[in-house]
C-alpha cells in the first residue's frame, strides 16, 4: 500500500528503469540524503545496520538543508493576509507544482476546508507546473463554493514561496502531498502535517510523519485520483490536525532539533568525515 501503483506494474517502463537504476547503487561508496536522525530514526538505523539489503552502500543523512536565499519573488497578498490572522489558526493547503487534482476533488476539498471552521490559505492547482492554467478560480471552484470561501480563507492560483508561508506565526497546520522538500520544510518550521499522498514516494514520506507523531497519514484516502474523498471527512481530519496538542508539542521538539543541527553543522560534518574515511579505505 505504501508503494505507488505504477511501481507494482512489472511491465511498465517506469518500473524497469527504477529496477535497473537501483542495481547501480552497489557501485557507490555512499548515498547523501537531505534528512536527519530525529526525522526518520528507525529507517536510518535500519540502513546503517547493513542488514537491510546486500550490497547497499552506507547512507549519510546530512540535513536539514535550507532553501538557497536568492532574490525572492513572492506574492505579497498571502503574506499580508497571514499577518492579520490569529497565531496557529490557519491551515495552509498545497499539493506542490507537479500534482494536478480533479475539479470534483478540488471542490470537495474546498467544502472540507469550510466545514472545518478553520481559516485557510489554499494554493489551487488543477494542472501541473508546465501546463497553462486557463480556467479562473470561479470556473475551477464554482460560484457557490467561492461564496462560502469569501469569509473563511484566501485562495490563490499563483506560485507562492512555501518557505515564507510556513514561517508565518498564523500557520498552524499544513495539508500536503508530502513531497520530501515539503516534509523537511514543515519539520523545520514545526508545522503539523495532514499527509495526502498523490504519487511517488509520498505515501512513505507521510508514514514517516505519522510515525514521528507530528502529523497524519491519510492512507485510507488512496492514491491521487483513485477515489473521491468527501468534504465532511476532510473537514473532520482538519479539525483533528488543528486541535491535537500532543502533535503540536512534537512539532515544536522536532523543529528545535532541526534548527540546532543546521546551526551547529556537527551532524553533517561527522557524516562527511565518515564518508571520506570509507573512501580512503576503498
Amino acid at each position: 500500500e505504501s508503494l505507488p501503483p505504477i511501481l507494482l506494474d512489472s511491465n511498465s517502463s517506469f518500473t524497469k528503469n527504477f529496477s535497473d537504476n537501483s542495481g547501480s547503487l552497489k557501485h557507490f561508496n555512499g548515498v547523501l540524503i537531505n534528512s536527519f536522525e530525529e526525522l526518520e530514526k528507525e529507517p536510518l538505523e535500519m540502513l546503517a545496520s547493513g542488514n537491510l539489503t546486500k550490497g547497499l552502500p552506507p547512507v549519510f543523512p546530512l540535513g536539514p538543508f535550507l532553501p538557497l536565499e536568492l532574490e525572492r519573488i513572492s506574492l505579497l497578498a498571502p503574506l499580508k493576509w497571514l499577518e492579520s490572522q490569529v497565531e496557529s489558526s490557519v491551515v495552509y493547503v498545497s499539493f506542490g507544482s507537479r500534482t494536478a487534482i480533479s475539479k470534483e476533488q478540488i471542490r470537495e476539498l474546498g467544502n472540507g476546508l469550510v466545514l472545518s471552521g478553520c481559516k485557510f490559505l489554499w494554493v489551487v492547482k488543477s494542472k501541473v507546473v508546465d501546463k497553462d492554467e486557463e480556467e479562473g478560480l470561479d470556473e475551477i471552484l464554482g460560484h457557490q463554493l467561492m461564496k462560502k470561501i469569501e469569509n473563511n480563507g484566501l485562495v490563490v492560483k499563483e506560485w507562492v514561496d512555501q518557505w515564507q508561508i510556513l514561517s508565518q506565526k498564523a500557520v498552524g497546520g499544513f495539508i500536503s502531498h508530502c513531497g520530501w522538500n515539503s516534509v523537511v520544510e514543515a519539520a523545520w518550521h514545526g508545522i503539523p502535517v495532514l499527509g495526502w499522498p498523490q504519487q511517488g514516494d509520498q505515501m512513505i514520506n507521510a508514514e514517516v510523519i505519522e510515525a514521528g507523531g507530528w502529523g497524519l497519514c491519510m492512507k485510507s484516502w488512496g492514491w491521487g485520483s483513485n477515489h473521491l474523498v468527501k468534504g465532511v471527512e476532510i473537514g473532520d481530519k482538519i479539525k483533528e490536525l488543528m486541535g491535537n496538542q500532543r502533535m503540536k508539542m512534537e512539532c515544536a521538539r522536532i523543529s528545535e532539533v532541526a534548527k540546532q543541527r543546521s546551526k551547529a553543522g556537527e551532524g553533517c560534518e561527522n557524516m562527511l568525515k565518515t564518508l571520506f574515511q570509507s573512501l580512503k579505505k576503498s
